[in-house]
């Protein structure tokens, strides 16, 4: 009985591991992704489309993309074709920087306040 239980407690330990080394943060180059972003896009008011900035921001394909938080409550950059959703990015805070894999011209909104719009461009 003794070596079973030996035997069992080892295989509980190795799975815990094994799931503890797969739950480190896994990067999505169209997601968040970590380190400092090439461009950062300041949000500047809580309402309209001068709300990210007097834009249209440009940046080059496979550059990244951050957008910080100037304002005093929460808001996000989500592009409406789904290419990018920052999540919710608190006051003061930065969201994760976005790496652009594809050019073209962007339309993005803040999904807490979607009269907050802004433009990307994403150069060749």
């Amino acid at each position: 009985m003794k070596p079973f239980l030996g035997a069992l407690l080892a295989i509980l330990i190795l799975v815990l591991g094994l799931t503890a080394l797969s739950c480190k943060k896994k990067s999505n180059p169209m997601g968040p992704g970590g380190g400092g972003a090439d461009l950062t896009i300041s949000i500047v008011a809580d309402a309209g489309s001068g709300a990210f900035g007097s834009g249209p921001d440009t940046v080059l394909v496979g550059k990244t993309v951050a957008w910080r938080n100037t304002r005093g409550i929460t808001h996000t950059s989500t592009a409406n074709g789904g290419q990018w959703n920052t999540g919710n990015i608190a006051a003061g805070g930065t969201s994760a920087a976005i790496q652009m894999n594809t050019a073209g011209t962007f339309t993005y909104a803040c999904l807490i306040h979607p009269s907050m719009t802004g433009t990307l461009v994403v150069k060749p």
